[in-house]
């Protein structure tokens, strides 16, 4: 979740940290300008809550809070496209209207996750994923259903990948990792305390991990290994439905996979060749209308 959003939804805040939450978002890029002791002093209140409000929001530090403010705003304002990824069509368009708005909406959603992308940090999530036996995916709701897609390439070129749906099951589950594998965290705000708590187990159990998270300071992404940005323009409760992210979420995993695919590319080739061709061989002879089908062809 964007500091942005943290200061607007005011969780837990107390009447010092509103006015002061309010006095930042106002600043903007002006906050540059300032230190704590000067914008307590605008707000009639004391440096050491500004502090507590910087850590309420998951940063230590004033410096280090109006760093990543500062790149959230630059993040926000280069932000392209024309479609509202929350709204992406309006009540009255025709069919055709709302197809051409979902292609832009893709194809900015697309853009977006690429500028998110810095290439050190790309390389290191490939190569953790490459440096361990088994891949690990643990998330909530629709980017376990997307994962599932990540799995079966993976598999396909004898990379195991293993999900599990039940949300009970993953916090058990994440204690029985053997050293040697890994795991890929996927959270759109980065602070679901569930996830938080099974990357501490991670962290004890020497177990290396991946974050696929929003942009901006969050708890997830500064305990992992690796991590990686999801597009961040979306509001996960007021939308006519998750295409941003869910599009982001799906690209991210199928340029992890086409990154790892790459490494050994030969190998997975003639890998994923084989075992595609014995699938359909065996999927024809235990089917006798393809076998005749085949024949007649």
């Amino acid at each position: 979740m964007l500091l942005i959003d943290k200061l607007t939804n005011k969780v837990d805040f107390s009447k010092s940290e509103i006015i002061i939450a309010d006095f930042i978002i106002q600043l903007g890029e002006k906050i540059k300008n300032y230190s704590a002791r000067s914008i307590a002093k605008e707000t009639y209140t004391s440096p050491a809550t500004v502090l507590n409000l910087c850590k309420k929001i998951g940063i230590e530090g004033f410096d280090n809070f109006k760093k990543a403010y500062l790149n959230e705003i630059e993040y926000l304002n280069q932000q392209f496209g024309t479609v509202d990824p929350n709204l992406p069509f309006d009540q009255g368009d025709t069919i055709f209207k709302i197809a051409n708005k979902m292609g832009s909406l893709y194809e900015e959603t697309i853009k977006d996750t690429l500028s998110l992308l810095h290439h050190d940090l790309f390389q290191k999530a490939v190569q953790l994923l490459n440096n361990n036996n088994n891949i690990h995916i643990y998330s909530y709701g629709t980017a376990l259903n997307i994962a599932e897609s990540f799995k079966e390439k993976m598999m396909k070129i004898g990379k195991n990948v293993y999900i599990t749906n039940n949300l009970n099951y993953q916090r058990y589950e994440v204690n029985c990792i053997p050293k040697g594998d890994c795991v890929i965290f996927i959270s759109y705000s980065g602070e679901t305390k569930t996830l938080i708590n099974m990357a501490k187990t991670c962290q004890k159990k020497n177990i290396p991990f991946l974050s696929l998270t929003s942009f901006g300071e969050n708890t997830l992404s500064q305990m992992s290994d690796a991590k990686l940005y999801i597009s961040t323009r979306e509001n996960l409760t007021h939308n006519i439905a998750n295409f941003n992210s869910n599009l982001s979420i799906y690209f991210l995993l199928d340029l992890l996979y086409a990154s790892y695919f790459s490494l050994d590319y030969e190998n997975n080739f003639n890998k994923k060749l084989q075992l595609t061709s014995k699938s359909e061989s065996t999927r024809h002879s235990s089917n006798p209308i393809l076998m005749d089908e085949s024949k007649q062809c």
